[in-house]
């Protein structure tokens, strides 16, 4: 598996990517990208297909032979890669916006019932308890909409 690691890594130097960068864009964290480029652990299928959205060469990556279109990318210094990148980061903001939205909603919803138990309990212990559940949801629900606002500059 290292050879596929080694690989792994000159492709994302390639893409002029950071490991958490190109982790992120294969939706795993950054320690997991560097034991994949380590050949410490071997890369699901969902994470390659995610990568080669990105302009990651699978084929070079898994056989060590690169394909034209790969080639061409890599002698141009990077010519057509930024609309790759910035079409994938439209793609995973858009996807980002829809679970915050769930994520609001959620919490909404959270801490009505927080409110609605809250008032039906005499223990004051437990008022208390439910009493901060609620405020840390809606501090969630406001970060989660500063966060959409802010990622929305992005696009």
């Amino acid at each position: 598996m290292s050879g596929i690691g080694v690989r792994l890594r000159q492709e994302r130097n390639r893409l002029k990517l950071s490991q958490s960068a190109l982790g992120a864009i294969g939706g795993v964290e950054t320690n997991a990208q560097g034991n994949y480029e380590s050949g410490a652990r071997s890369p699901k299928t969902s994470y390659l297909l995610r990568i080669a959205e990105a302009g990651v060469d699978l084929n070079y990556v898994l056989s060590g032979v690169r394909t034209d279109k790969s080639n061409a990318v890599h002698e141009g210094e990077g010519a057509g890669l930024k609309p790759v990148v910035d079409s994938h980061l439209h793609k995973v903001t858009d996807q980002l916006h829809r679970n915050l939205y769930g994520l609001i909603d959620a919490l909404y919803q959270m801490a009505q019932l927080i409110e609605a138990r809250s008032n039906d309990t005499l223990d004051e212990q437990a008022k208390a308890e439910l009493d901060n559940m609620k405020a840390e949801a809606q501090s969630l629900a406001q970060a989660s909409v500063r966060l959409i606002f802010v990622t929305s500059k992005l696009t």
